[in-house]
């Protein structure tokens, strides 16, 4: 660690300064040598390496992204000293309590480090753009025509007919009216898929690396109320990279020994919903609704495309679970997968992603559906 954070780190974050954590293999490991000089690429007089975050909720913008790190601690500083002032001598059971003062001076920060990064940006945003991902991939476009009108709520508005809807089923009535079908996906109905059929390796009791844990209940979340968490077994590699690599060949034999027939699988999947609770509760993959989707999934694809999903996902489970289309389209034998994007709107991060693991895994049929404003 660098000399230039141990005031903040020891004043701040005492308490996570004598272990780090390996980001492959999530092993805790000790800090036996701590603060040293000119340790960051700032002391050192050499640009700073970007390690922008995902986008996640709240974390969308190349500011928050980007700037995360400094974000957090600027805005620990300045609130810990305003706690400091209110007479609390704990800045963490502080932000509990004052949450809003938190937010409040969190914004703030972010202004501040948005104006200087136009003036003497920091960082340089590396993504590629839309087009190179498109180009780079050969991902088919459907370019379509629509008149946007204003919606209630949030989210942009299409005419389908005489009917406001959003883009999703502006593409999904086209497709319909081609004569196929259309399921409405997103993320969550494969985090199902892979909750149900992957909890009994994921949750394999002789796995030495598995251990007990806790974390709230995901129903009584959805309902506003308070409720008694959940507990159950998970290793705690669980997510990473390194998960992957250490039980490689228990993994893959297990993938192997999935059935082969659909209706064998379907029989398997049914069976193991109830059994798979605990871990589809974790991965936010409880509502029946995903698993009914997800049961489709396995309905419409063939299974060695299940397979592959399944093994795409638990590689590298927090760097492969977001970014999925937005629809299954599909009659008879025939399937694809569609991203829909209205005017203005841009592939995600994530969506890049997804893209790249399934030109190079999954190889799945995919198509980039555009929906263009008509005068």
């Amino acid at each position: 660690m660098c000399s230039c954070d141990e005031e903040f780190g020891q004043r701040f974050f005492p308490h996570q300064l004598s272990h780090g954590t390996d980001l492959v293999t999530k092993q805790e490991q000790p800090v036996t040598v701590g603060f040293q000089k000119g340790i960051c690429n700032t002391c050192r007089g050499m640009p700073e390496e970007p390690y922008p975050r995902s986008e996640i909720y709240g974390c969308s913008t190349k500011i928050r992204r980007y700037y995360w790190r400094e974000i957090e601690c600027e805005t620990v500083k300045r609130f810990g000293e305003w706690a400091e002032k209110q007479g609390y001598t704990d800045w963490l059971r502080a932000r509990f309590k004052e949450e809003k003062t938190y937010e409040s001076i969190e914004r703030k920060v972010i202004e501040e480090i948005k104006d200087l990064h136009q003036r003497s940006p920091k960082y340089k945003y590396i993504e590629e753009s839309q087009n190179d991902v498109v180009v780079k991939y050969g991902v088919k476009i459907i370019n379509l025509s629509g008149v946007y009108v204003k919606g209630e709520g949030r989210g942009v508005k299409i005419l389908y007919e005489t009917e406001k809807c959003s883009p999703e089923e502006f593409a999904a009535r086209y497709f319909e009216n081609l004569g196929f079908n259309a399921i409405y996906l997103e993320s969550s109905p494969f985090h199902a898929l892979f909750g149900v059929l992957m909890f009994s390796i994921v949750q394999d009791p002789i796995d030495p690396r598995v251990r007990i844990i806790g974390f709230g209940n995901r129903e009584a979340f959805d309902l506003g109320i308070g409720e008694k968490g959940i507990w159950t077994t998970l290793p705690e590699d669980f997510g990473a990279s390194g998960y992957a690599l250490r039980r490689e060949r228990e993994i893959n034999e297990y993938l192997d020994a999935l059935p082969q027939y659909k209706e064998d699988l379907l029989w398997l999947f049914d069976l193991w919903v109830e059994y798979s609770a605990d871990l589809r509760q974790y991965l936010w993959a409880h509502r029946m609704a995903h698993v009914s989707k997800a049961r489709m999934i396995i309905n419409i694809l063939p299974t060695d495309a299940i397979i592959r999903i399944l093994g795409h996902l638990v590689k590298d489970y927090w760097g492969n679970y977001l970014g999925w289309p937005d629809l299954l389209i599909y009659k008879e034998d025939e399937f694809f997968l569609v991203e829909v994007k209205s005017s203005s709107d841009k592939l995600s991060e994530d969506q890049k992603n997804w893209i790249k693991g399934n030109a190079n895994e999954l190889k799945l049929p995919f198509c980039l559906v555009k929906i263009h404003k008509s005068k």
